[in-house]
């Protein structure tokens, strides 16, 4: 078995190449005695991490911890889920919905259970997914806003005087549905004499969200919820001059200006 994962993964490196066809697909099981990561061992197994990512249902940068099976396919390439489980995979299944023949079937029995998957060899992350699983990017909040106050010191609106301005707003119709921008667990949830109505989502990699001035709450404390599930509603509660989200993204605690890690407007 380890002679036909080897000469199946130097037959890959020269398929990756471009001087031979695509191997034989074999997998094989390796466990660690430490704690590691998905790049220290993209970088053992010589593969690219978008293999192992995807092999093992990864939703992101999270440490791999001691005595976990890990699967390393000997082939580069990336597993679309048929059913999937996270954002990322429902990021990868989307972004090939138009080539639904392309690949292979694969079944991987994995410690979370068997799960069916399309193997496409050679493929690779695009930057939407690369950015994705990066932690760099969220989606966004509403189905369409404008930007009318960006990150940073501003004039307070109120007094006039500068202030820091920790997040942006969206100008948008009071009643205007507001999306998680990625999965996670309500961990705030209440009325703040500036934010209003308000929700702070906490994220997988020490990300938090935050939104507010809304006209109504539709998650609760210690919700878990899906990126793209409706939370909440824009309104113009707390300190708002009109109609608007409020969104922040912080970062173990420390605001970042979101326009970075947001996907266009719609």
């Amino acid at each position: 078995m380890f002679r036909q994962f080897t000469d199946s993964a130097a037959q890959g490196r020269r398929a990756e190449a471009g001087t031979a066809p695509w191997p034989d697909l074999v997998l094989a099981f390796w466990r660690s005695d430490a704690p590691t990561d998905v790049f220290s061992l993209a970088a053992r197994f010589d593969l690219p991490y978008e293999a192992i990512v995807t092999a093992n249902r990864l939703a992101g940068q999270e440490a791999i911890p001691a005595g976990r099976l890990v699967v390393i396919p000997s082939v580069p390439g990336i597993f679309v889920a048929a059913s999937p489980a996270n954002d990322l995979e429902h990021l990868v299944a989307a972004g090939r919905v138009e080539e639904p023949d392309a690949g292979y079937p694969v079944e991987l029995a994995l410690p979370s259970g068997a799960a069916r998957f399309r193997f496409l060899p050679g493929a690779r992350f695009n930057p939407s997914e690369r950015a994705f699983f990066l932690n760099i990017q969220f989606r966004f909040p509403l189905p369409k806003g404008r930007l009318t106050s960006s990150f940073g010191s501003r004039p307070s609106p109120f007094t006039g005087k500068p202030s820091m301005h920790a997040g942006i707003d969206l100008a948008a119709p009071a009643g205007t549905p507001v999306y998680a921008a990625r999965a996670g667990t309500v961990t705030a949830a209440g009325f703040d004499p500036v934010y209003g109505e308000y929700l702070v989502v906490e994220h997988e990699g020490r990300w938090s969200t935050l939104y507010g001035h809304l006209s109504k709450r539709l998650a609760a404390l210690r919700d878990v919820v899906a990126s793209g599930s409706i939370i909440g509603e824009v309104g113009s509660t707390g300190q708002s001059t009109g109609p608007h989200l409020h969104f922040e993204v912080r970062l173990g605690g420390a605001a970042r200006d979101p326009l970075p890690v947001l996907p266009r407007n719609p």
